[in-house]
């Protein structure tokens, strides 16, 4: 498939499939692709309904990403239609592997009913099994009435951290989502991220430095990211950033700085941006991979996310 063929395919099918999260973008695993192509083989495999973007080595191929910073997975969809599926994965057996494995599929997603249907895939072995959780909320119409969703306890805890922190404080919150703010949100994620614990230290490698500055000015080209910053004496204490699709957010990493958490300087940086979220009329604030406590003290519910490995039957 030529380069301007493919760009319209998967163009095609981006607009088409309402089901797809921002790691199913080309501008996403174009990204992906210039940091961490090294030793595979790519091949994009469709039909009139499905389309796929793989990689392939040692005979096994998988959608193009790497689990340590996808969240999501999906083929792909205009329509639904089991006979265009098993199609979609004869081809890509016709690869030289033994082996398709499918990471991060959320239980909420087509992919994994179509995977779990055996009468689509009767020729083939499927094996699967959790991989994770990905806690979301789903976004009521007002702030007030998201406090009164959360559990008693929780809901009191917000409020009392907030107040201690109105009461305490000058702090400013807000988004940022400008192409021209990009030298802002670079220096402070990545000076929060590599600060926040041992382990988001560790995995800021110079390698991946390089993939997320890469990623963040993409996708605010694209108008696809917002920037949450909490400040306190105009000093950036914490921040994240989200990648937004249609009416979702999806919130993808974070940082704060340890020696403001006796503000719970973190977890009111997601609440606040929650708040906008709703005020904003979104209608899912996605936390995803990961089963961290804060997710779970701002409302979060679990959905689960899974592995799928499929092979020919012998």
């Amino acid at each position: 498939m030529s380069k301007i063929n493919l760009y319209k395919t998967w163009n095609d099918f981006e607009v088409s499939c309402s089901d797809k999260s921002p790691y199913d973008l080309r501008i996403w695993k174009e990204v992906w692709l210039r940091h961490f192509s090294e030793d595979y083989n790519f091949e994009y495999i469709s039909n009139s309904n499905f389309f796929v973007p793989l990689k392939y080595r040692d005979f096994e191929a998988s959608i193009i990403g790497d689990k340590d910073i996808v969240d999501y997975n999906n083929i792909l969809y205009i329509e639904n239609e089991r006979k265009d599926f098993l199609d979609l994965i004869d081809q890509v057996f016709e690869l030289d592997i033994n082996r398709f494995t499918l990471y991060s599929i959320s239980e909420n997603s087509p992919t994994f009913n179509l995977l779990r249907n055996e009468n689509i895939l009767s020729d083939y072995c499927v094996d699967y099994a959790q991989e994770d959780v990905s806690p979301y909320l789903t976004l009521p119409k007002s702030w007030d009435e998201y406090m009164s969703y959360l559990p008693k306890k929780k809901r009191h805890e917000l409020r009392r951290k907030i107040r201690r922190l109105e009461e305490n404080s000058d702090f400013l919150s807000g988004d940022l989502i400008s192409l021209d703010d990009k030298d802002e949100i670079l220096e402070e994620f990545l000076r929060l991220h590599k600060i926040s614990s041992d382990e988001k230290r560790i995995f800021m490698t110079n390698k991946m430095e390089l993939f997320f500055k890469d990623l963040i000015e993409e996708m605010l080209k694209e108008k696809s990211l917002k920037y949450s910053y909490l400040k306190i004496n105009n000093q950036t204490v914490a921040c994240s950033i989200s990648f937004m699709d249609q009416k979702n957010r999806f919130l993808y990493n974070s940082g704060f700085d340890p020696s403001y958490n006796n503000f719970s300087s973190g977890l009111l940086n997601h609440a606040f941006a929650i708040k906008r979220s709703i005020q904003e009329g979104l209608k899912t604030f996605d936390f995803m991979r990961g089963n961290e406590r804060y997710k779970y003290d701002l409302g979060g519910v679990d959905k689960n996310i899974y592995t799928f490995q499929i092979s020919k039957n012998e």
